[in-house]
């Protein structure tokens, strides 16, 4: 399976090109439209700022209601209606607002505790790391799939059909995050 990576040009997406390799994919970089059509899936990566972010992703919204696309960090607060970061719009995919989080240290960096809510194939319960600065806050979304608690409680990870975000790094999470990485392409390749 080929699975193109977004890249934003602001942050170093080898992580994640390594774990999709792990994972069985055929990585590949993409940097416009046309070469992610000829992709099976997407991922947004989480690196950058938000503002160059979104500068580049909004001319992939329509990759992204097409194809599977697995979002992370930067790339799943993308998916949303705006950010506090930059001030910007997000995609819109979900609702939603990306505000800065309320946390004892900020950013929130390190492993910590995921609490899955809702089932799903892709998303399993457990420890992942994290780091971030802003999220989503926790409340009620039908497409709201798990959740961390800091100071309150945040969207860790949100789906709906083939679009699946994550605000932790899959691709920094060990064994866990691999096999999530497996699942998503195993789910992807149906």
């Amino acid at each position: 399976m080929i699975v193109g990576v977004v890249d934003y040009t602001v942050g170093n997406i080898g992580s994640v090109l390594t774990a999709l390799k792990r994972a069985g994919a055929v990585p590949v970089v993409v940097k416009g439209v046309e070469e992610a059509g000829r992709v099976d899936a997407v991922v947004l990566p989480g690196v950058g700022t938000y503002e160059a972010a979104y500068a580049l992703a909004r001319q992939f919204k329509e990759v992204v209601l097409e194809k599977p696309t697995l979002a992370i960090c930067l790339g799943m607060q993308l998916l949303f209606e705006s950010s506090e970061e930059g001030g910007g719009q997000g995609l819109g995919v979900f609702k939603g607002r990306v505000e800065r989080i309320k946390a004892r240290k900020v950013p929130n960096i390190g492993w910590r505790y995921t609490h899955v809510v809702k089932n799903s194939e892709i998303i399993a319960e457990g420890y992942y790391y994290y780091l971030h600065s802003y999220g989503v806050r926790w409340g009620e979304n039908e497409a709201y799939t798990a959740y961390i608690k800091l100071e309150e409680k945040y969207v860790a990870a949100v789906e709906r059909g083939h679009i699946i975000g994550v605000q932790f790094h899959p691709e920094r999470s060990g064994r866990t995050g691999l096999e999530l990485i497996k699942r998503f392409l195993a789910v992807a390749k149906r």
